[in-house]
């Protein structure tokens, strides 16, 4: 409702402003940023009489203008102190008249935003085309976000997304939650923690959301489809540069979330931000993999160390590494191939950033064979999209299997609320996960003895594992 409200305001606004004046002059308001957000980004109601103040200075200083002047004005108001404001005209005005402009509209007092930037382009005498093409010069301020970051190098494509996370969705996304009517105490909880947490500084994301009852309970509450709680988690990995961690949710989260919701546009833009930024790091990756197929194993060690400087969370860099580590060693006698020692320590990094990492190196017993073969199957799956939610609970079980229970709970979930001929079955290996993670009040709103569930999907477990062919070849 509030999102329509803004939209027809701004209609009646135009709408008075087009009678109110000669015909010669044409004004128009573009909204160039995410209006959809406007219910919590904005008080409605006073940003539009800021933007009544704009477009009455137009037409009070713009009236007698000839009707091939075109003038632009391009504000962005901020959460905090005065717009900022540029001005573009053609034919080009006079410089004095543009600096006149321009100190009368910083005279205005206009509305701030309540969390992220707000640019509007009002222009005068232009056609809409669905675009703005009158000025030359003109500089789109989301498109030049964009440019920035595809033009940036590996580092700062690294700081510019921390950013994106920290000061442009996750306020938003926190917002949406707070807003909620009181019935829904997961979501309001949940998003207050977000609210006021600082994510410029380290933050345990386990903590806020892995092992945080409000996290599973808000995932509950939520509507299908709209995967705002799951999204706002990935957020909080991409604030920490856990890019690698956050990409696993993306490639589930994606499949199943309703492309109308708010949230789902901001999965979608990180997504690419992230896929951008992977671009870049697998090319240097891929120079350090050719220095290694050399023989090159110090040069490679050296790219490695050097993308790690950059982005330390890196499992396939980690991995890369300890590979060409390793085979320096053994080249240089110092190592043999049947040592396990690099690969353990290795291993509890690799797996911190990415825990469903496709690569295990060494098993030496029947356990730990059955856990390196589970972590390959994931190759396997999503091939078919008519298989898309038999695989799905397929990877929830494999992440159990290797312990990763809060990953493996979310996909649970999705296969409970989106399947129907697994639901029960979801919901118990749903909730067993949620035990696992420490979280042992929410199963009380769900019917059955978990107890017994619980010790039935551990011996299960057992028996697949036990009764599996690399298991018997590695303990017999």
């Amino acid at each position: 409702m509030k999102l329509k409200l803004l939209t027809l305001l701004f209609t009646i606004l135009l709408i008075n402003t087009s009678f109110s004046q000669n015909k010669e002059l044409e004004l128009s308001i573009n909204l160039l940023a995410n209006d959809k957000i406007a219910d919590v980004n904005l008080d409605q109601k006073k940003f539009i009489k800021s933007i009544t103040k704009l477009t009455d200075y137009c037409k009070s200083n713009f009236k007698n203008i000839s009707e091939k002047q075109k003038i632009g004005i391009l504000v962005i108001v901020h959460k905090n102190g005065q717009p900022t404001y540029k001005c573009y005209s053609k034919p080009e005005i006079d410089k004095n008249f543009q600096k006149k402009i321009l100190n009368d509209l910083n005279e205005l007092q206009i509305e701030n935003t309540k969390l992220v930037d707000f640019p509007i382009l009002i222009s005068i005498n232009c056609k809409d085309n669905g675009g703005v093409t009158d000025f030359d010069n003109y500089e789109d301020p989301i498109k030049g976000q964009y440019a920035k970051y595809e033009a940036a190098d590996l580092q700062t494509k690294f700081e510019l997304v921390k950013e994106y996370a920290i000061n442009e969705v996750l306020p938003v996304l926190s917002a949406y939650q707070v807003i909620v009517d009181n019935k829904f105490e997961g979501v309001k909880k949940f998003g207050k923690t977000i609210e006021s947490t600082n994510f410029n500084t380290v933050q345990n994301i386990e903590a806020l959301t892995s092992t945080n009852k409000n996290y599973w309970r808000a995932t509950m509450e939520m509507e299908i489809g709209n995967q705002l709680i799951p999204i706002t988690k990935i957020f909080t990995l991409v604030s920490q540069g856990e890019l690698d961690y956050a990409q696993k949710y993306i490639e589930i989260i994606l499949m199943y979330s309703d492309p109308k919701t708010t949230a789902d546009q901001y999965l979608k833009e990180i997504n690419y931000r992230i896929n951008l930024f992977n671009q870049e790091l697998y090319k240097q990756i891929e120079n350090g993999i050719k220095e290694h197929d050399k023989g090159n194993y110090e040069n490679a060690i050296k790219i490695y160390d050097d993308i790690l400087k950059i982005y330390p969370n890196s499992s396939w860099t980690l991995y890369e590494r300890y590979y060409s580590d390793n085979a320096k060693k053994i080249a240089e006698d110092k190592a043999t191939h049947d040592d396990r020692k690099d690969w353990d320590n290795a291993k509890i990094e690799i797996y911190k950033h990415n825990p469903l990492y496709n690569m295990d190196v060494r098993a030496s017993n029947g356990r730990e064979g059955y856990l390196l073969f589970r972590r390959q199957e994931v190759s396997d799956l999503f091939k078919k999209k008519d298989e898309r939610l038999t695989d799905l609970f397929k990877y929830a079980e494999i992440a159990t299997d290797l312990g990763i229970y809060d990953f493996a709970a979310q996909l649970f979930w999705l296969t409970a609320t989106f399947g129907k001929d697994l639901p029960q079955e979801s919901i118990n290996n749903y909730l067993y996960c949620l035990d696992k993670l420490g979280e042992k009040e929410l199963k009380s709103n769900f019917k059955g003895n978990y107890d017994k569930v619980f010790e039935s999907i551990e011996k299960n477990k057992e028996k697949e594992m036990k009764s599996s062919s690399i298991y018997k070849s590695m303990e017999n």
